[in-house]
């Protein structure tokens, strides 16, 4: 099977951003090198199983909107454990709209491997230099693995955008029939094991399986997870949608977001954490 990884600028509206492409046979994905961020995934020609935001955007800090955004080394607002001063700091960590280096690349014919790093010096909770490393692999799926071998306190996700045709139609299954909330900031049990979309949904899934479907009308995706110990499903729904500006007001008709998680702060560890993705149909 061929395989390559090429250089590139520029992906879909986002002309100017600085890419590599990796293929492997008919398969496809794009990684920006701002942030490390996969923007596209397609197991076969215009088949993308990822969703970018036709407003994305990517210059003065702004995270781009889609694909797979690292989240690192908190998740969402940061805690006083990972900013123990409570310094004015982006959510969802520092990674995401910084560049990053490509270090390491592979082809043969049996898979093409990418890898970026980034080295950060300025964490509010841990003196010194932090190096944290993205390896892409595309071959009959893509897997995504983030990894710092630092031991400190971190958050990590893998915050997967994927795309969608149906959303009224759309589950994800198996999922813990107990989950937090942050709609309604409570926690809700549900025998169901499925998340459906009918409403904004914002959970977080403690001690999920290492194998997740998301099903859709027309097809199904296969979700494998490692080192993680949380999945969390998002969808903004009308209003939210509404109010980020980086959406349209129709864009949660066109995603939901499976994010491969580890939210644990109550120890200094390494991080080691994987998002597989394998189109079944």
């Amino acid at each position: 099977m061929n395989s390559s990884i090429t250089a590139q600028t520029g992906f879909a509206h986002l002309t100017d951003l600085p890419c590599i492409t990796l293929q492997y046979g008919n398969a496809t994905a794009v990684i920006s090198l701002y942030g490390a961020q996969v923007l596209s995934y397609r197991p076969a020609p215009d088949v993308d199983k990822l969703w970018l935001s036709p407003l994305a955007q990517w210059h003065n800090q702004t995270p781009i909107r889609g694909g797979v955004p690292v989240c690192w080394p908190w998740f969402g607002p940061a805690d006083s454990r990972v900013n123990p001063k409570q310094n004015k700091v982006p959510n969802h960590g520092v990674v995401r709209t910084r560049m990053w280096q490509l270090v390491n690349q592979h082809t043969d014919d049996s898979h093409a491997n990418a890898t970026l790093e980034i080295t950060v010096d300025d964490l509010p909770h841990h003196a010194g230099d932090v190096t944290l490393q993205l390896q892409v692999i595309l071959d009959s799926r893509l897997t995504i693995n983030l990894c710092c071998n630092t031991s400190l306190p971190q958050q990590a996700a893998l915050h997967s955008y994927f795309a969608i045709t149906e959303l009224a139609q759309t589950r994800v299954q198996p999922l813990p029939r107990q989950y937090s909330d942050k709609v309604t900031a409570t926690t809700v049990s549900d025998a169901s094991e499925q998340a459906i979309f009918n409403a904004e949904v914002d959970r977080v899934y403690p001690s999920p399986a290492a194998s997740l479907q998301l099903l859709m009308p027309d097809s199904v995706v296969n979700l494998n997870q490692q080192g993680q110990d949380a999945t969390v499903v998002w969808n903004p729904w009308v209003e939210r949608s509404r109010q980020i500006t980086d959406l349209r007001d129709d864009s949660y008709l066109e995603f939901i977001c499976v994010e491969t998680a580890r939210l644990q702060l109550d120890e200094a560890a390494p991080l080691n954490l994987t998002q597989q993705i394998k189109a079944a149909t």
